[in-house]
């Protein structure tokens, strides 16, 4: 008679249990990877798709089932409660909400990555190209240090605020939000306020870069919606203090060390960091043939000061005329990128990029095929390829791939 158990039940022990909704191919492959990478008590304190581990818990479903997600997003729209609440073990959980950005990383996805390339407690973790730092939050609630780099102020700010909200004093929050009509009288501006710009030192600003992020992400709202930022100021707000505070309650409970994370401002072209210094890089290039960043993100960097021709200039994949020019400049900048993720990453350290292509605005040109070919070309044999479905853009791209790489060097 033939086997009818479910192909979660040959792959793992009886007593193993995935996460509801793992159920992509990938998945299945990334959560195997864990189970052959990681030792049991791993499993259970690191794990990104098992729920049970022998019969016990897993620190990352404990995680999410502590966070109350229906409280924090008892004011938001239809749509993005059942998008969060549908997500709450993938993507909704610990600050990865705060600010949702366009064409961010999968949380779930870099976990699982960052458990199956064995990075430990004690190394260090780079996204060169790290948009809202999705990989040192992952990293940080692992206990894991890491780096950010990227660019566009606006991503740093995201960067700094995601990575601080895992591990601040709840009280000191508390205090400075007291009065919303107040804060947002000194941020309804036509620029940031100085206090920002200031070189001075002030232990309370990275708490008030907070309130500045929900400005920014109500003034998102206001521009595409008929509400005004004085009605949605003080509902983002308050879903910017539920979720840390949801998330502040969970660490707390389960006791977990959060690693440091440094935010810095700077090129993929030009890394400022040290030959051979970093354990592992887990990136995305820009998605700048189907996303222009610069456009979507235009009134938050312009409220903070920023001129969007100098960062368009700089940026990956938004220089040119027509597809042609477009790619050749766009592959010249990646090779010079992977020049220096293959610099700063110590010899036989992974390095995980993940891209997808738009084969209309591309005019074919697959972008994953054309990057194994330059990785070769700076000593980064090429591992794997994995293909990763996308779900909601099915109209622009149907699929990114996981490159994996080791540098040779």
């Amino acid at each position: 008679m033939m086997n009818f158990k479910p192909i979660t039940n040959r792959l793992f022990p009886q007593n193993y249990q995935l996460i509801n909704g793992t159920d992509e191919l990938f998945e299945l492959d990334l959560a195997l990877w864990e189970y052959e990478a990681l030792s049991k008590e791993e499993l259970i304190n690191r794990g990104a798709y098992f729920k049970l581990v022998d019969g016990k818990e897993t620190t990352h479903f404990k995680t999410c089932s502590l966070q109350n997600l229906e409280d924090v997003h008892k004011n938001s729209s239809f749509r993005t409660k059942v998008f969060f609440l549908d997500g709450k073990y993938s993507t909704g959980y610990a600050t990865h909400s705060l600010f949702p950005y366009r064409g961010k990383f999968h949380p779930q996805l870099i976990r699982a990555l960052l458990n199956i390339l064995e990075i430990k407690q004690g190394d260090v973790v780079l996204d060169p190209m790290a948009g809202s730092a999705t990989v040192s939050v992952e990293a940080n609630l692992l206990g894991i240090d890491s780096v950010s780099v990227d660019l566009s102020p606006f991503c740093g700010l995201m960067g700094r605020v995601k990575t601080f909200a895992l591990n601040l004093d709840f009280k000191t929050l508390q205090s400075i939000i007291k009065d919303t009509k107040e804060l947002l009288a000194k941020f309804n501006k036509s620029k940031v306020p100085d206090y920002f710009i200031s070189n001075k030192e002030d232990e309370k600003k990275a708490y008030y870069e907070i309130i500045l992020l929900a400005f920014l992400d109500s003034m998102g709202f206001a521009n595409r919606s008929s509400s005004s930022i004085d009605k949605l100021f003080p509902r983002v707000l308050e879903r910017y203090i539920a979720t840390i505070k949801n998330f502040q309650k969970a660490r707390q409970e389960l006791d977990l060390k959060i690693g440091r994370s440094k935010i810095l401002q700077g090129s993929v072209l030009n890394l400022p960091i040290e030959d051979n210094s970093v354990d592992t890089i887990i990136t995305s290039p820009p998605y700048s043939f189907a996303i222009d960043y610069l456009k979507n993100d235009q009134p938050q960097l312009e409220y903070l000061g920023n001129n969007l021709e100098s960062l368009r200039e700089e940026m990956i994949g938004l220089q040119g005329r027509g597809v042609g020019n477009k790619l050749e400049i766009y592959f010249d900048k990646m090779n010079i990128a992977l020049k220096e993720m293959q610099r700063v990453s110590k010899k036989n350290s992974q390095i995980v990029i993940i891209i997808g292509t738009n084969d209309i605005q591309t005019n074919g040109v697959r972008l994953e095929t054309k990057l194994i070919e330059l990785a070769k070309k700076q000593s980064l044999k090429f591992e794997l390829e994995l293909v990763k479905p996308i779900k909601g853009l099915q109209n622009t791209m149907k699929n990114e791939s996981i490159l994996f790489f080791t540098n040779l060097k």
